[in-house]
């Protein structure tokens, strides 16, 4: 039971926040996740003084958010044992006692599963893609999710989700009641902004004078393999522009350049792998369009990131993207290439489309910020904590 006397106590478990060093330098390793968390405890300790945010992860965090505060890193040992305790969450039970914590949240999909009911907890559920697209994810990613979400989800005292669809998708699969679920939209960092493309940024990369761009996990959720459909008839329109694709490997993901079918296309591709995060805004600037035909997401960052920076964008017409792109974007089938090619080249070629787009864009990255994130996530903290 909480003592009213005293400021809140909140635990955040940020195992889903990967890391990697380059030059010297900490980063966010993994896509949204990472960066929904990082950003997330960031905006909530700039806004809320007076609550304690605990941050709890397996090994100790080298980011700067672990400076300030709190940080308790549980052991990482391999020993069957200690794997055991760690997927019954034996840590999080333990710390959530000693510290008196007064409510546990899990940002990462789902956690909670074997915690008793008295401590509260509250869940960010980011998309539903291994259920329903199973074909898109490895095996242990789909047998976690038939054997802890549900429970999970369930026993939570509240679930945030990043979109409406994706709270759509949890109702009907009859898995959380609407009553459950909280719709808390993303945001988009500061330095993604309009701003004029630096010189140097073609020369660096040998970039194409023209080029698409798309930012995402190197994966086949993201459909590449469209995009690439969809260049191979710009070109056959005579609209000869590049393709850069900036990203991160991920689960088997084939490169296409392989596929001797796109051989004639080679030399307009351009594939980056750990893009520092200034260069990333510099991509955004140079290129023509954004294209994100990805099949599911439960929220899309790339998208809002890209409007930030003033690059139309082409997303698919599918899951939440339609929602976060509003009217700033245009809209085509994941599955249909001459639709996706024909928008393309609208706003290649059409200088009052693209204008409109870009001034949309700007507008909806507007209204999608971190701190409005961490504002509505914290109004969930305090009423899970008053019931």
């Amino acid at each position: 039971m909480r003592c009213p006397n005293r400021p809140l106590r909140i635990g955040i478990v940020t195992d889903g926040l990967e890391e990697r060093v380059t030059a010297g330098a900490v980063h966010i390793a993994n896509g949204g996740v990472g960066v929904y968390i990082y950003n997330l405890v960031k905006e909530l300790r700039a806004i809320d003084q007076a609550t304690e945010y605990v941050l709890i992860r397996h090994g100790t965090g080298r980011l700067d958010i672990y400076d300030r505060g709190r940080q308790c890193a549980v052991p990482v040992r391999s020993t069957l044992a200690a794997k055991v305790l760690r997927a019954l969450e034996y840590a999080y039970r333990r710390l959530a006692d000693e510290l008196q914590l007064d409510l546990l949240h899990f940002p990462n999909q789902f956690g909670g599963t074997f915690l008793p009911r008295r401590i509260k907890r509250v869940v960010t559920l980011h998309d539903l893609t291994p259920l329903l697209l199973p074909h898109c994810h490895p095996w242990e990613r789909r047998m976690a999710y038939r054997l802890f979400m549900r429970r999970a989800l369930r026993r939570a005292d509240h679930v945030l989700v990043d979109s409406a669809s994706t709270g759509a998708d949890l109702m009907r699969l009859g898995i959380v009641a609407a009553s459950n679920i909280t719709t808390v939209p993303l945001g988009v960092a500061e330095h993604f902004r309009f701003a004029t493309p630096s010189a140097d940024l073609r020369q660096r990369y040998d970039l194409p004078d023209r080029f698409i761009l798309s930012v995402g996990v190197l994966e086949p959720r993201k459909n590449h393999a469209l995009l690439f459909e969809a260049l191979r008839r710009l070109h056959a329109a005579g609209e000869q522009t590049g393709l850069v694709l900036v990203g991160r490997d991920g689960w088997r993901w084939q490169d296409p350049l392989a596929n001797p079918a796109v051989a004639p296309l080679r030399p307009w591709v351009r594939i980056f792998r750990d893009v520092p995060d200034t260069d990333l805004v510099e991509f955004y600037r140079h290129a023509e369009v954004f294209a994100f035909p990805s099949l599911y997401e439960g929220f899309g960052l790339p998208v809002v990131e890209a409007m930030a920076c003033g690059t139309p964008v082409v997303a698919a017409r599918a899951a939440s993207l339609p929602e976060v792109v509003g009217e700033a974007g245009l809209l085509a089938a994941p599955t249909d290439a001459g639709e996706l090619a024909a928008r393309l080249l609208e706003v290649l070629r059409n200088r009052t489309v693209r204008e409109r787009l870009v001034a949309a864009g700007r507008q909806r990255a507007q209204q999608l910020s971190w701190r409005r994130t961490a504002e509505h996530t914290r109004a969930i903290y305090e009423q899970v904590c008053r019931t």
